[in-house]
């Protein structure tokens, strides 16, 4: 259900995530501090971004198959 409400940010290698001492969970994009055409947090969910790169690290490649 995450994936829906996030979107793209989810797994995004520019987001960063902020916790707030209450539990609130932020998405912050990098990009924002270079070029001011991306939000610095950004209306979720996402679901379009011309700065979307996939974290590879969030979708490990698959292994071989059984």
């Amino acid at each position: 259900m995450a994936e829906v409400a996030v979107g793209l940010c989810l797994d995004c290698s520019n987001v960063s995530v902020v916790r707030s001492d209450r539990g609130a969970v932020f998405y912050s994009c990098r990009l924002s501090a270079t070029d001011p055409a991306f939000a610095k947090y950004p209306r979720l969910p996402v679901v379009t971004c011309s700065g979307y790169v996939q974290n590879p690290q969030s979708h490990p490649a698959a292994g071989p198959e059984s």
